[in-house]
């Protein structure tokens, strides 16, 4: 039975997610003035083949060509992708963490956990172009008459602002 390697899967990543997303610019304790400029809107890529079976039996797929759009207040970050907002931080150096949930409908709706972490890279002389480069993990499930449906994605993006 895998449900509950899924579940503890699950709760690992969404815990590395929260470890990371505390960790912002230099010491936790000093707020940080100087971030990376990361905000902006980003249109992702995967090299990755596809999702796992199981994903598409939920009609999950990766948001190729979707925006992400990510907003900054000192190392705090927010944004939004497929609808889904996202909360972390960014580093001084550029690495970055984003998370959310979004819950599905109480009629059977798929429940949506995302988290990317990664590198931000800014633009390079005039007319370059800002990228972020990490890991995106997707957890998806949604209940069902037997056991819930289940999966999950672990793939690398890079995406480029737009």
């Amino acid at each position: 039975m895998t449900t509950g390697r899924f579940a503890l899967t699950g709760i690992a990543a969404l815990a590395l997610a929260a470890g990371l997303a505390t960790q912002g610019c230099g010491d936790d304790t000093v707020p940080c003035d100087n971030c990376p400029a990361v905000e902006g809107r980003y249109r992702m890529a995967f090299t990755d083949g596809g999702v796992p079976a199981d994903c598409t039996l939920l009609g999950v797929d990766l948001p190729r060509g979707r925006t992400l759009e990510i907003s900054r207040t000192g190392a705090s970050l927010a944004g939004k992708l497929e609808g889904v907002g996202l909360s972390g931080n960014v580093s001084a150096e550029g690495s970055f963490t984003l998370a959310g949930t979004q819950p599905g409908a109480p009629d059977g709706g798929t429940t949506v956990n995302l988290s990317l972490a990664g590198r931000y890279t800014p633009p390079v002389g005039d007319g370059g172009t800002a990228r972020l480069d990490g890991t995106f993990t997707g957890n998806f499930s949604r209940p069902s008459t037997g056991a819930p449906q289940r999966c999950g994605i672990i793939v690398p993006f890079s995406a480029t602002r737009e």
